[in-house]
C-alpha cells in the first residue's frame, strides 16, 4: 500500500495547492514540500527490501477483460531500485524547489497557478516512473508535456513561442512512444511492462526490435532534448526560473533518460541503439557546449549546458554495459544536484539586479559573497572539478566510452569527442562564474546580497556535491540495484575520487589545462565565439520552415475541395473508390466465395424500386420541396430494407430517424430559394462518374457480402451476449454495456451537435420564407391547425406510454432508449406542429439541460460500475421479482441527450419569432388591432398584404416595421381605438374580431396581452 499512499500524496497536493494558496499565497510552498518529504519518507522506509531486489507492487484493474482475452488493463504501479531513484530524486529537487519558491515568487500574483501545475506536474513524473503498464506509462508521458506546455504559458507573451514548440516536438515523441509501445504490448500480448520487458520475441524477431528501438530513442530525444529536438530546451527558460530548475534540469528531461535506462534491458546489444545513442548524444552534448559559450544570458546557457549533459547520458547509456548504466545513473543525480542548484542561483541573481545578461551585470564578488560561493560550487561541481561530485561521475562516464562496442577506432574518436566537449564545458561554466561574478562592466555598488530564505535552498543542491564526494561508498549498493535490475547484471562499481592514473584521468587533466587556459584568455576568446555562431539554421528556423512548407502543401491540398459546389468535395472520394474497385476486380489474387443459399429474395425489389425511384427523382428534381419529400421516401425505402432483413429495430430507429429528419428539413427548406440553381455544365462527366460510382457500389455489395458467414466475433456476441448481460436484444445490450464507450462518445458528439446548433443558427441572419409559407401569426395557419389540436389532445399521451414501453422492454426486444427518445421527439414535433404558427416550444434552457443531465446520467452510469472494477461495466441484480441492470441508467442518459437535441432544433429552426424581434412585435400589433393603412405596394393586393413584410427589406425596412409595431403596442396599452378597416382575413381563434368585441377594448385587449406573455 505505501505506492498508493505516495500517490494518493501526490494527487492529494494538487486538490490541497489552491486551497493553502488561498490562505498562505506564495509561502504555499512550504506545506506542499513537506507533503512530498513525506511521500519520499514513506518510500525509503521500503527501500531496504527494493535494493535486495524484493520491489513493491500495488495494482488494481482498469478496464476489465470480458471476452476471456486475457488480456485485463491494470493500473499497475512497481517501485523497483531504478523507479526508486528517479521518484526520490523528483520529490527531493521538487521539496527544494517549492522551498525556494516561497521567496522568489511574487506576492499576490499567480501563486495558484503556479503551485497547482507544479504539484500536478511532479504527480505526473511519479505516475510515468512508477508505472508497470504502458497505458499508465503513456498517460504520465502525455500528462508531464501538458504540464510542461501550461508552465511554459503561464509565463506570457514570452513563453508563448517557447510553450507552442514544446508542445509540437514533446507529443511528436508521444507519438512515437504511443506506437512502440502498441507494437511492444502487440507482440507480448500483455500491456504489463514488466513482462513485456521479459518477452520472448526481442530475441526472436530482430526486426520489430530493432523499430521499437528507433521509436523509443526517438521519443526519449524529445523529453532529453536531443538533436534535432534539442532548441525547445532554452525556449522553455522564458518560464519562472523554479519551474527551469524542476522540470527542466530534474524531472521532464530525466523523463527521458528514465526511459532510455528502462528499455536498454532489452536494447543494450542491439547495434543500431549503440550508435545512434552515442553518435547523437556525444553530437547533441558537442554542439550544445558551443552554444552554450556563446550566451550572454545566465539562464539560456544554463540551458544549453543542460543539454549538453543530457548529450553525455544518452550516450552513455548508448554504451549498453551496467557498468555505462552505472555511470548513466551516476551522472544524473549529479547533473540534478548542480543544474538544478545553478538554476536558481541564477533567479537569485536577477531577483537582486534584475538581469541576469553578464554584459548588464558588474563585480557581485563583494556584494554577494555567499550567492557567489554557491553558484562557484555549483559551476566547479559542473566542469568536473576535482574533488566534487561532478568529477566522479564525468570519470565514470569516459570510464564507460572505452567499452563502447563501436570498435577501437570508434572508441578513440568517441574519446576524442569528449575531451573537447569537456574542454567547452569548463569554459562555459568559467563563462557562468566569471562573467557574473568579476567581469561585468557596470557598477553593482547598490546591490545587497540575499536573504538566506532565498540563496540557501538554492545553494543546498549544489552545496552537497562537496560532502556527498566523501562519502561515495554509501552510493553503491542504490546504484548496483538500479543496475541489477535493469541488466539483470550487477556491475559492482565503487565510486571513489581515486581510480588510479588511467585514461580518463589523463583527459581530464588535459581538459583541466586546456580549460584553464581559455579562461586566462577569455577576453580574447569569447568575443569571438560570440560573434561568430555556427553558420547552420537554427532549430526554431527548421521548425518554422517545416511549418511554412506543411502549411503551403495544406493550402494546395484544400483547393480541391475549395469550392461551394458539393461535386467538387465529392468527385474526387468517388474516383478514388471506383479505382480500389477496379485494381480489386481486375487482381488475379481475389477469389470470391461461394455465396450463401437463400441470401437473394424477391422481396428485396420493392424497397430497391422505391430507392431507386427517389434517387432518380432527387438526381432530376429542382424543387426543394419534393427533393424534401423523396429523401424521406428513401429513407422509408431503407427502414423497409432493415425490416425485411429481420432487424426491426433499426428499422423503427432508421423511421423515426426519418421522421424527424423530414419536418426538421421543412423548417430549414422555408428559407430557402424554390428551386435549385442550375446545375454545371459538366452533366457529361457527372453521369459518367455516377454511372462508375454505382457499378463500383453493385461490385463491392455483390463481391463483398453473403460469401461469408457470422464472424468470430457476431458469434460470440450472440452466444453469449443474453447469458452475461441476462439481455436477449443483443443489438442493445452491445450498445450498453460491451461497447458503452463508444456510445459515451457518440453522445458526447450529440451534446456538441445540439450546442452547436444552438450556436450556429442564433448568430446566422434570417432570410425571406418562400412565397406563401409565411404562417400568419393568427392567419389560416391557425385555422388549418385545429384539427391538429385536438389530435394531439390523445396523441401525445399514446406516445408517451408507447415511449415508455419501449424503453423498459429494450433490454429483450426491440426498443431501448435511442428508439424510445426518438418516439417522445415525434411527440414533440406533433406538439410543435400544432401550434399554428412559429414558436419556441420550450424554454431557452431546456434543451441544455436535457441534453446535459443525460451525459451526466451516462458519466454517472459509468462511475457506478467503477464499483465492479471498470468504468461503464454493468451491475446486474434482482430486485422486485425482476432482473435489473445500471445500463439502464446509461440508458436514460441517452434517452435525455436525444430529447435536447430534438428539443434544440425545433426551438431554433423552428422558433423564429424572437422576443423584441421586428417579426414578434410585428404579430402583436396585428393582434392588437387594425391600424391607418399603410401606402399600398403596387403588385401586391389590399388589406393584409398592406402590413410590410419584415422579411423582404425591400417592402419593409426594419424601422417601418419597428415604427409601426411600438404605434400597436401603444395604443393597445392605453386603452386607444383604432380606427380602418379591419383585415377580415386572418381571423383566429382569439383575435378580437372573433371573439365579437371591438379591437382595442374589453377582453380583445386581455387576450392580447395573454397572447404576448405568452409568445414570449
Amino acid at each position: 500500500m505505501t505506492l498508493l499512499l505516495v500517490m494518493v500524496l501526490a494527487a492529494f497536493s494538487v486538490v490541497f495547492s489552491p486551497i493553502v494558496v488561498r490562505v498562505l499565497d506564495r509561502k504555499a510552498g512550504w506545506p506542499l514540500a513537506l507533503i512530498f518529504l513525506a511521500a519520499a519518507y514513506f518510500l525509503i522506509r521500503e527501500a531496504g527490501p527494493i535494493l535486495d531486489g524484493t520491489p513493491l507492487t500495488w495494482e488494481v484493474v482498469w478496464i476489465r477483460d470480458l471476452i476471456g482475452t486475457g488480456t485485463d488493463v491494470m493500473f499497475s504501479l512497481r517501485a523497483d531500485a531504478l523507479s526508486l531513484f528517479f521518484t526520490l530524486l523528483a520529490l527531493a529537487i521538487g521539496a527544494i524547489v517549492f522551498i525556494y519558491s516561497t521567496e522568489y515568487l511574487p506576492r499576490q500574483k499567480g501563486s495558484t497557478s503556479f503551485y497547482t501545475i507544479m504539484t500536478a506536474f511532479t504527480a505526473s513524473i511519479l505516475m510515468l516512473v512508477l508505472a508497470d503498464d504502458v497505458l499508465v506509462l503513456f498517460i504520465g508521458w502525455e500528462l508531464v508535456s501538458l504540464a510542461s506546455f501550461m508552465l511554459i504559458a503561464r509565463s506570457g507573451s514570452g513563453g508563448e513561442a517557447g510553450s507552442i514548440r514544446t508542445l509540437i516536438l514533446t507529443f511528436f515523441g508521444g507519438l512515437t512512444l504511443l506506437a512502440a509501445l502498441a507494437i511492444a504490448a502487440t507482440k507480448a500480448g500483455t500491456t504489463n511492462l514488466t513482462q513485456i520487458l521479459a518477452a520472448d520475441f526481442w530475441a526472436d524477431e530482430p526486426a520489430i526490435t530493432i523499430t521499437v528501438a528507433m521509436l523509443i530513442a526517438v521519443s526519449a530525444f524529445t523529453k532529453s532534448a536531443q538533436f534535432p529536438f534539442h532548441f525547445w530546451l532554452p525556449e522553455a527558460m522564458a518560464a519562472a526560473t523554479p519551474v527551469s530548475a524542476f522540470l527542466h534540469a530534474a524531472a521532464v528531461v530525466k523523463a527521458g533518460i528514465y526511459l532510455l535506462i528502462r528499455f536498454s534491458t532489452v536494447f543494450h546489444d542491439v547495434a543500431a541503439w549503440n550508435w545512434l545513442l552515442i553518435v547523437v548524444g556525444m553530437g547533441t552534448a558537442i554542439m550544445s557546449a558551443y552554444f552554450a559559450v556563446q550566451k550572454t544570458d545566465l539562464k539560456k546557457l544554463t540551458a544549453y549546458s543542460t543539454v549538453s549533459h543530457l548529450g553525455w547520458i544518452v550516450a552513455t547509456i548508448g554504451v549498453g554495459t551496467p557498468f555505462a548504466i552505472a555511470a548513466a545513473l551516476v551522472h544524473t543525480f549529479s547533473h540534478a544536484l548542480f543544474k538544478s542548484s545553478l538554476f536558481m542561483l541564477i533567479g537569485v541573481i536577477d531577483h537582486q539586479t534584475g538581469t541576469r545578461d553578464i554584459r548588464r551585470l558588474g563585480p557581485l564578488v563583494k556584494q554577494m559573497p555567499f550567492t557567489f560561493a554557491s553558484v562557484l560550487v555549483g559551476a566547479l561541481s559542473m566542469a568536473a572539478v576535482p574533488p566534487l561530485l561532478g568529477f566522479v561521475s564525468k570519470e565514470g562516464m569516459l570510464t564507460a566510452f572505452q567499452e563502447a562496442p563501436i570498435g577501437n577506432v570508434g572508441v578513440v574518436i568517441l574519446l576524442a569527442a569528449a575531451t573537447i566537449g569537456a574542454i567547452l564545458t569548463f569554459t562555459y561554466s568559467a563563462k557562468l562564474v566569471l562573467g557574473s561574478f568579476v567581469d561585468g562592466p557596470r557598477d553593482m555598488s547598490h546591490v545587497r546580497e540575499a536573504p538566506v530564505s532565498l540563496w540557501l535552498p538554492a545553494a543546498l543542491p549544489g552545496l552537497a556535491s562537496l560532502p556527498l564526494v566523501f562519502a561515495l561508498g554509501l552510493f553503491d549498493a542504490p546504484i548496483n540495484a538500479a543496475v541489477t535490475t535493469v541488466s539483470g547484471v550487477s556491475p559492482d562499481s565503487h565510486l571513489a575520487l581515486w581510480h588510479g592514473i588511467n585514461v580518463p584521468l589523463i583527459l581530464s587533466l588535459i581538459v583541466l589545462a586546456v580549460g584553464a587556459a581559455l579562461a586566462v584568455a577569455r577576453k580574447k576568446v569569447w568575443p569571438v565565439v560570440e560573434k561568430r555562431p555556427v553558420p547552420i539554421p537554427s532549430g526554431n528556423d527548421s521548425l518554422a520552415l517545416l511549418h511554412h512548407w506543411l502549411t503551403r502543401m495544406g493550402r494546395v491540398l484544400a483547393r480541391m475541395a475549395d469550392s461551394h459546389n458539393p461535386r467538387a468535395h465529392l468527385v474526387n472520394l468517388i474516383l478514388l473508390l471506383v479505382v480500389l474497385a477496379a485494381v480489386a476486380t481486375l487482381s488475379p489474387a481475389v477469389v470470391l466465395g461461394a455465396k450463401t443459399e437463400g441470401i437473394d429474395r424477391w422481396m428485396d425489389l420493392i424497397p430497391l424500386t422505391l430507392i431507386t425511384l427517389s434517387v432518380i427523382g432527387l438526381a432530376t428534381n429542382r424543387n426543394r420541396l419534393s427533393s424534401a419529400v423523396f429523401i424521406g421516401t428513401a429513407g422509408v425505402g431503407v427502414s423497409l430494407q432493415m425490416l425485411l432483413l429481420g432487424a426491426p429495430d433499426v428499422a423503427l430507429t432508421q423511421f423515426l430517424v426519418e421522421a424527424l429528419v423530414v419536418v426538421i428539413i421543412m423548417m430549414v427548406v422555408r428559407h430557402q430559394p424554390t428551386l435549385f440553381k442550375k446545375g454545371t455544365k459538366n452533366h457529361a462527366t457527372t453521369v459518367v462518374v455516377s454511372i462508375l460510382a454505382g457499378v463500383a457500389a453493385f461490385l463491392a455489395v455483390w463481391g463483398l457480402l453473403g460469401r461469408r458467414d457470422r464472424s468470430e466475433l457476431a458469434m460470440w456476441y450472440l452466444d453469449n451476449g443474453p447469458e452475461i448481460t441476462s439481455g436477449a436484444n443483443v443489438v442493445n445490450t452491445i450498445l450498453v454495456e460491451f461497447r458503452a464507450l463508444d456510445t459515451l462518445g457518440e453522445l458526447s458528439v450529440l451534446g456538441m451537435a445540439a450546442v452547436v446548433i444552438g450556436a450556429v443558427v442564433a448568430s446566422m441572419p434570417r432570410h425571406p420564407f418562400l412565397q406563401g409559407t409565411h404562417p400568419r401569426p393568427f392567419g389560416q395557419s391557425q385555422l388549418n391547425s385545429i384539427p391538429f389540436r385536438q389530435l394531439v389532445r390523445f396523441l401525445i399521451p399514446v406516445l408517451g406510454v408507447l415511449s415508455f414501453l419501449v424503453f423498459m422492454r429494450g433490454h429483450n426486444d426491440p426498443g431501448g432508449g435511442f428508439i424510445a427518445a426518438l418516439i417522445a421527439g415525434g411527440a414533440l414535433m406533433f406538439l410543435y406542429l400544432s401550434k399554428g404558427r412559429d414558436s419556441k416550444a420550450f424554454g431557452d434552457n431546456v434543451p441544455f439541460l436535457l441534453t446535459g443531465i443525460g451525459i451526466l446520467f451516462a458519466v454517472f452510469a459509468g462511475v457506478l460500475g467503477l464499483m465492479r472494477g471498470s468504468f461503464l461495466y454493468a451491475i446486474h441484480f434482482e430486485f422486485g421479482g425482476q432482473h435489473w441492470s445500471t445500463s439502464l441508467i446509461f440508458d436514460v442518459g441517452v434517452y435525455l441527450a436525444v430529447l435536447g437535441m430534438v428539443s434544440m432544433a425545433i426551438n431554433d429552426l423552428g422558433g423564429y419569432l424572437r422576443p423584441g424581434s421586428p417579426l414578434e412585435m410585428l404579430d402583436f400589433a396585428r393582434r392588437s388591432g387594425p391600424l391607418p393603412p399603410t401606402p399600398e405596394v403596387p403588385g401586391e393586393p389590399d388589406g393584409d398584404e398592406d402590413w410590410p413584410d419584415p422579411l423582404n427589406p425591400a417592402t419593409a425596412p426594419v424601422d417601418a416595421v419597428m415604427a409601426k409595431a411600438a404605434a400597436a403596442e401603444t395604443a393597445a396599452a392605453g386603452g386607444a381605438v383604432a380606427t380602418g378597416t379591419a383585415d377580415t382575413r386572418d381571423v383566429g381563434p382569439g383575435s378580437a374580431a372573433a371573439a365579437g368585441d371591438t379591437p382595442g377594448t374589453g377582453p380583445a385587449s386581455e387576450d392580447t396581452t395573454d397572447d404576448k406573455e405568452n409568445l414570449r
